[in-house]
C-alpha cells in the first residue's frame, strides 16, 4: 500500500503526487511558514519514493521529519505503514492510534477509514501476542535445568539421605523465594508499564506521551515481563528439583540405607550450570 496524502493542507494539494481528497490542516497545528511547507512536501515526496522502492527505513525517517515540520494526521498513518513493514508492530500500533486521535481532534469526527485502521491495530496486536508466546516458549526451553545422575563411591558412615535432604531444602527455599519475590516485583513493574501504555492506546494519550517515550515504556514493560518469566521459570525449576531431592533423601532416611549414600555437587559447563547427583537410589 502506498503512503497516503489525503489529509494534508489544501495549500499543499497541488504538490501531492497522488490524487486524493485533501482536508485542511488540523486546528491544533501552528500555521507553518511557506519555506517549511515547501520543505515538508519535498521531504514527504522523498519518503513516498523511498517507500515505493521498498526502503522503509529511509521512508520512515523522511515521514518523521516531515511531521516535525508540518503536523498532520496523514503523517502518523504513513509512519505506521513504515513501522508495520519493518515489523516494529508496537510502534505501528502507536502511530495508527495517533492517526485516529489526531484526526478526530482536528476535524471533530473520526476518519472514514476508522474501521479498517482499527482492524489493522487488532491484527498487529494478535501478531505481537503470537510472537511473544513463541519467544517465551523458547526462553523457557533454554532455561530448563539439566539433572545428571552418575554412580560414585562415598563413605558408608555418612547418614543416609542427609546430603539430599539438605540440598533439597535449600533448593526448595531458594526456588520459592526467587519465584515469589522475583515474579512479584517484575510483575508489578510490568503491570505499571502496561497501565501507562494502555493510557496511550485507549485513553487518547492524556499525558501527551511522545513516540520516543512510548517506545521506552514499551521496552521497559517487555523487560519487566521477561524478568517475571525468568524468575518464575528458574525459581519453579529449582523448587521442583529441591522437592524431588527432599523426597529421595527422606525415603533413604526412612529405609535406613547404610550402603552407599548419594552426594550432590554443583557443576557448570558450556551448556549452563546445574547439579550433579551421584549415588544409588
Amino acid at each position: 500500500m502506498r503512503p497516503r496524502a489525503r489529509l494534508l493542507a489544501c495549500t499543499l494539494g497541488a504538490c501531492l503526487p497522488l490524487s486524493a481528497i485533501v482536508p485542511p490542516v488540523p486546528a491544533y497545528a501552528a500555521a507553518p511558514t511557506e519555506d517549511s511547507e515547501a520543505r515538508a512536501m519535498r521531504i514527504y515526496n522523498e519518503g513516498q519514493d523511498a517507500y515505493d522502492a521498498g526502503d522503509y527505513e529511509t521512508a520512515l525517517q523522511r515521514f518523521l521529519e516531515a511531521q516535525s515540520l508540518y503536523p498532520s494526521p496523514v503523517f502518523h498513518y504513513n509512519i505506521a505503514l513504515c513501522h508495520e513493514s519493518l515489523e516494529n508492530y508496537e510502534q505501528a500500533i502507536i502511530s495508527y492510534q495517533a492517526y485516529l486521535n489526531s484526526y478526530e481532534s482536528a476535524f471533530g469526527e473520526p476518519p472514514e477509514d476508522t474501521r479498517s485502521t482499527e482492524d489493522k491495530i487488532e491484527r498487529l496486536e494478535a501478531q505481537i501476542e503470537a510472537r511473544n508466546a513463541r519467544e517465551e516458549a523458547e526462553r523457557a526451553k533454554a532455561s530448563k535445568p539439566k539433572v545428571i545422575v552418575q554412580q560414585v563411591e562415598v563413605e558408608a558412615e555418612r547418614p543416609p539421605g542427609r546430603p539430599l535432604i539438605i540440598t533439597g531444602a535449600v533448593l526448595t527455599g531458594v526456588g520459592v523465594l526467587a519465584a515469589g519475590v522475583g515474579g512479584g516485583v517484575f510483575g508489578m513493574r510490568a503491570s505499571n508499564f502496561g497501565a501507562q501504555m494502555n493510557a496511550v492506546y485507549e485513553e487518547g494519550n492524556p499525558e501527551r506521551v511522545t513516540l520516543a517515550e512510548a517506545r521506552e515504556l514499551d521496552a521497559s514493560g517487555r523487560s519487566a515481563q521477561l524478568g517475571q518469566i525468568l524468575s518464575l521459570s528458574v525459581g519453579g525449576a529449582m523448587a521442583i528439583t529441591g522437592v524431588a531431592l527432599l523426597a529421595v533423601g527422606l525415603g533413604q532416611k526412612k529405609r535406613g540405607n547404610n550402603e552407599k549414600t548419594p552426594s550432590v555437587t554443583p557443576t557448570a559447563g558450556p551448556e549452563g550450570a546445574g547439579l550433579l547427583i551421584r549415588g544409588r537410589f
